[in-house]
């Protein structure tokens, strides 16, 4: 059972004081889809933010398993937090196992993480070209000036964490004649990057992912992650892989622990009127709260076993990852079912916007969308086995 260790046990007592703290002004933000910043200040002064770069850094020094088992906690809390927190640390997760960023460049980020809270995200999708893990070369260009620097222009959309943002990984063309794309870090008070608030959306209503505009913004070399003519759905370190679709699948996870609870709680204390018990007796009702119950304990076990699996095994990754894509696709399938049979336990007054379980409903579908998708999930699968 998990937490398996005093080191989880802390991390997830964290999780769940935050969940607690989260959780009362989640719906506010919900319905005017705004963003929750004094969530994310109550998780820098938590420390909660340095969860994931290493102890050598001045972090905490978590690794995927445990990120994991909070980020479950926290999605019961707020959806919307947890999967925009977890956004940030699978970006200092997968870079502190990795190691692919310049040195000095890894170094200044996870100071700004530790010493003051500093957020992170990869801002990569467009309008026109979605995500680029579907292949295609961005719209957002870098032009090389007279001095050695770069100009960056262009419109990132789907941008989680926006408002919150301290540095932003930005995919662009290079466009120097070389046919290269580029990954820079990029501190988002620099001029000429702005914010559009475009963010309405069914799922996820408070997580901020505005559209990013770049005009004109001026990049030194320094900045540069790589550069490189390889898409960036081919080849590559797959170190890192994992902590994207398990945290999101946390996320995710946690939402239907949610609504979950609120469904089990309601059948105990709805009595119609005339009736002889609540409808937590209705043989019917039953059944559907065991079987909630049943994909819940199945989506669990299969998560945190497959994030330790892949912790604990660097050497079988490349078998493992296959796995790990089809693990994300069954734990927003199990969200959403699990989402689906607590509203019709409840019924019509599930509907209501003074409830939370709508909501719960709405976010877990955003899932179906975060890479990797069914479609290619089921494809690498295939491909293990075929070819």
């Amino acid at each position: 059972m998990w937490p398996k260790s005093d080191k989880q046990h802390k991390l997830v007592d964290l999780a769940k004081t935050i969940a607690d703290d989260i959780k009362s002004t989640a719906p506010m933000h919900d319905r005017n889809a705004s963003f929750p910043h004094e969530h994310f200040e109550f998780m820098r002064k938590t420390g909660y933010l340095k969860a994931s770069v290493p102890q050598r850094e001045g972090g905490y020094g978590h690794g995927l398993t445990d990120l994991v088992l909070a980020q479950y906690e926290i999605g019961i809390g707020d959806g919307s937090t947890s999967v925009s927190v977890g956004m940030h640390h699978m970006i200092v997760g997968a870079e502190a196992e990795t190691q692919n960023w310049p040195k000095e460049l890894r170094k200044a980020i996870f100071e700004s993480i530790v010493q003051n809270g500093a957020l992170i995200n990869s801002i990569a999708s467009e309008p026109d070209l979605g995500s680029p893990r579907g292949g295609g070369r961005p719209a957002t260009t870098l032009e090389p000036t007279s001095d050695g620097r770069w100009i960056l222009n262009g419109r990132k959309t789907w941008s989680t964490l926006a408002p919150g943002l301290t540095y932003a990984i930005v995919l662009a063309a290079v466009e120097d004649g070389s046919g290269d794309t580029a990954r820079i870090i990029l501190n988002m008070n620099t001029n000429g990057v702005s914010i559009e608030e475009t963010w309405d959306s069914l799922s996820m209503r408070a997580s901020g992912s505005h559209d990013v505009l770049f005009n004109n913004v001026l990049i030194d070399p320094k900045d540069f992650i790589f550069r490189t003519n390889t898409p960036p759905t081919k080849g590559g370190d797959i170190s890192g892989a994992a902590w994207f679709p398990l945290l999101l699948s946390a996320a995710n996870l946690g939402i239907a622990q949610a609504s979950r609870d609120y469904s089990i709680d309601f059948a105990k204390h709805r009595k119609p009127t005339g009736a002889p018990a609540p409808i937590s007796q209705i043989p019917h009702v039953r059944e559907q709260i065991a079987r909630m119950e049943s994909i819940m304990l199945s989506a669990k076990r299969t998560l945190f076993s497959c994030a330790e699996d892949w912790e604990n095994n660097p050497k079988e990754r490349k078998e493992l990852l296959p796995e790990i894509l089809i693990t994300k696709v069954n734990s927003i399938n199990s969200a959403i079912k699990i989402t689906d049979i607590a509203m019709r336990i409840v019924g019509a007054a599930g509907l209501e916007r003074n409830r939370p379980l709508e909501r719960y409903f709405r976010d877990v579908r955003s899932g179906i969308s975060n890479p990797p998708i069914e479609a290619r999930a089921l494809e690498q699968l295939a491909s293990k086995l075929l070819d």
